[in-house]
């Protein structure tokens, strides 16, 4: 191994690695792409990203007065979650049942007062809506108006019961405002409450005598920064959660927020096993120059430069077939080929055991391995770390009487 030969296979792992940012960056904005067509498709044809409700209200009929928040509030909601694929994205989507009951009054003799409960304009579609005061049903139709429902409450000074219901559909959280207002985004996973657009102010609500009962299909469940925490440790079903929220007498602007879990999509992460194949072609590379060097088999740079290039086939072959197939299923397939590709040409440039125990077995481990710790989130880098570490404590042990002196020698010119 000369020095020029050394320094021919640096910029032959260079090269593909500027190969595999093109492919990491290519990935990536063909799946930013994707998400900002799919999610206003998905929007259209099943339901709003963050769907909110917002806590209903009472305020005069006519002229300007000050808004109240329902006496009491006993909520049960239902969501049904599933994961849907689209493209290299996965949608988290659900269906909501919202049964809502409140109690809420007017002053005997006063001037007359409506029930307004607010209503997303972005929810395409609502299933099952139905109005009723104190147990007798009311004409939607003529109490839905384009901000949401409203009835007028009794002006007798006793309190009534006002009950909502539907079924609707959303994805990615679900958020309730025992405050009321409206979720603004502050950021991809931190939401806050605006006010009501006839409010002046963002003072806390009175909320009183809250309950909210939330049932689940799944459990692994989230709840973001910022949002309310349910008042006792959710319980286990036998198909999900059961989550309480509980408000006795509180001022808050707190919002009520649940995450169910989303499937990851294939995207990112075909985008970051490309990203980060050059650290695990720089493993595979260097054990295999250990290994070369001990065992006194010479390599020419074209070599490293095929070896590298079946490599790159095992990413370039998975950003294409996620298209097509889910991503474990195109994962095993590109590394299938890969595998075979190195081995198979191995095997004819230093014998099938070099080309098994030594190629194939690091490639499995730098390849393979090294890109599949990209689905266990949370745990990559760990897992990189820890093979960096080990691959280290392996050559340095192999290696620690190698006489590099002796192996970069210039060699002297051949005699005529």
């Amino acid at each position: 191994m000369t020095a020029w030969r050394f320094f021919l296979i640096l910029v032959i792992l260079t090269g593909a690695s500027v190969a595999w940012l093109l492919l990491g960056t290519s990935v990536y904005v063909r799946t930013s792409q994707l998400e900002s067509r799919l999610g206003a498709q998905m929007d259209s044809l099943w339901g709003p990203a963050n769907l909110a409700q917002s806590a209903p209200y009472v305020e005069p009929v006519q002229g300007q007065g000050v808004r109240v928040e329902p006496t009491k509030s006993t909520i049960a909601v239902h969501l049904d979650h599933e994961n849907r694929p689209k493209g290299l994205l996965w949608f988290s989507t659900y269906t909501v049942d919202f049964d809502g009951q409140y109690g809420v009054s007017a002053p005997a003799g006063g001037q007359p007062m409506r029930f307004v409960f607010p209503l997303s304009a972005d929810v395409p579609f609502m299933d099952n809506l139905t109005l009723a005061v104190d147990g007798e049903a009311r004409d939607v139709d003529s109490a839905q108006t384009a901000s949401g429902l409203q009835t007028e409450v009794p002006a007798d000074g006793k309190e009534h019961v006002v009950a909502v219901t539907y079924r609707t559909r959303g994805r990615d959280q679900w958020t309730y405002l025992p405050a009321g207002g409206e979720v603004r985004a502050k950021s991809d996973n931190l939401y806050d409450r605006a006010p009501p657009p006839a409010s002046p102010d963002v003072r806390p609500a009175h909320v009183r005598n809250f309950l909210l009962n939330l049932t689940t299909n799944f459990r692994d469940i989230n709840y973001p920064e910022g949002s309310m925490s349910p008042s006792e440790k959710a319980e286990t079903t036998d198909d999900g959660l059961k989550a309480v929220w509980k408000i006795q007498d509180s001022r808050t602007r707190q919002a009520i927020t649940v995450v169910p879990p989303a499937r990851p999509d294939a995207g990112p992460i075909a985008a970051r096993m490309a990203f980060w194949a050059p650290v695990g072609l720089f493993f595979f590379s260097t054990v295999l120059f250990t290994i070369l060097l001990l065992k006194k088999v010479p390599l020419h740079p074209m070599h490293y430069l095929l070896v590298s290039a079946a490599f790159f086939a095992f990413h370039i072959l998975l950003a294409y077939l996620v298209d097509h197939v889910d991503i474990q299923v195109g994962f095993w397939i590109s590394a299938a080929v890969s595998v075979l590709l190195v081995v198979s040409y191995m095997r004819l440039v230093a014998g099938a055991r070099f080309a098994v125990l030594y190629a194939g077995l690091a490639q499995l481990v730098y390849l393979v391995g090294f890109s599949y710790a990209f689905f266990f989130v949370g745990y990559t880098g760990l897992s990189i770390v820890i093979v960096a570490i080990l691959t280290l404590l392996v050559i340095m042990m192999a290696t620690g009487r190698v006489d590099w002196n002796e192996v970069f020698k210039k060699k002297p010119p051949a005699q005529p």
